[in-house]
């Protein structure tokens, strides 16, 4: 028992004085023969670990992906032309349907790179049933390779705007069903931009909602895998859809081949009006992915068997299977 413990009541002023000298000469002789203590654990502050810095909420890797319908469907504009809006509002793609039923601006290049990443941070976080992705405007124009500005968070503003605004109506592979089936959806609920450092109050991180529909999709895995070293070493909004476009397709063996048909035009967002600039958009989209490090080997526009039938072949790299 210890010494602090043995502390008796007593009204006589003489008496507790005397016990008071006692007790401080015990207190003396305990310090003396007490073992040394073991110096107390400080357990890290709950609110470190369940919020991140927002300077540490860029990707962790080079793995990146995105929902296999946005891989392969026509939602997306490499540039601008007079017909953009008409394909945006009416198309066919390869898998069928598409419209753009809101009245907002077209989903472009960056529109499809911020998606990448959106999907990307999702499935780092490794919580299946959460639609909040925490994010910032800083971490994300890093991974994009850009310098810091406000000139870079206002266009990823515009864009996350855009992407939050963007309803679809659109054939597309239900993951839960497992069928193609027409759905209308969107890809962002909602999205916060968070606060910077001020005085007497940290810096924020902001966050965005999936949408429904792409969080189900996402959460059942339908996704399609892509390096994003790969993706970003493209300069062309052009060729990195199309890197995106062939990892998401089957290949037979190690070569690819499908007619230059509306239906892929539209896919691959090229919005040219006549064929002879789609075909010039399309092949220096593949001369800049076949130059580039990744494991295609050769991407070519080649005549086909028809007069005025064009094709796009593509060829990978050999894999090499470890026993």
């Amino acid at each position: 028992m210890s010494a602090l413990e043995l502390v008796p009541a007593t009204r006589d002023p003489a008496l507790r004085a005397l016990l008071e000298r006692g007790l401080a000469q015990a207190r003396v002789r305990e310090a003396a023969t007490a073992p040394e203590a073991a110096p107390e654990q400080v357990a890290p502050a709950r609110s470190s670990a369940v919020r991140p810095s927002p300077r540490s909420l860029g990707l962790v890797s080079d793995r990146a992906c995105v929902e296999s319908n946005l891989a392969r469907k026509g939602l997306w504009r490499s540039g601008t032309s007079g017909s953009e809006v008409v394909r945006l509002l009416d198309a066919t793609d390869q898998l069928g349907m598409v419209q753009r039923i809101d009245a907002g601006p077209p989903l472009g290049a960056l529109a499809f790179d911020v998606i990448v990443w959106v999907c990307t941070r999702w499935r780092e976080l490794g919580e299946a049933g959460e639609r909040h992705v925490p994010f910032t405007l800083e971490a994300m124009a890093t991974d994009l390779g850009w310098r810091k500005g406000g000139g870079a968070a206002s266009e990823l503003a515009r864009a996350l705007d855009t992407l939050r605004s963007a309803t679809f109506r659109a054939r597309v592979y239900n993951a839960r069903l497992q069928e193609t089936r027409i759905d209308t959806f969107g890809l962002i609920d909602r999205w916060e931009r968070g606060e910077p450092d001020r005085s007497r109050r940290p810096a924020r991180a902001g966050f965005l909602v999936l949408g429904d529909w792409l969080h189900e999709q996402l959460a059942r895995k339908h996704v399609t895998f892509v390096n994003w070293s790969e993706l970003r070493a493209l300069s062309s909004g052009t060729a990195r859809r199309l890197l995106v476009y062939l990892e998401a397709e089957r290949f037979t063996g190690s070569t690819w081949r499908r007619t230059i048909d509306d239906a892929l035009l539209t896919t691959l967002g090229i919005v040219a009006a006549k064929p002879f600039h789609q075909r010039a958009t399309l092949r220096r989209a593949a001369e800049e992915l076949a130059r580039a490090n990744n494991r295609y080997v050769s991407l070519r526009v080649e005549p086909g068997a028809q007069r005025g039938v064009y094709t796009l072949t593509a060829r990978r790299r050999a894999t090499t299977s470890v026993g």
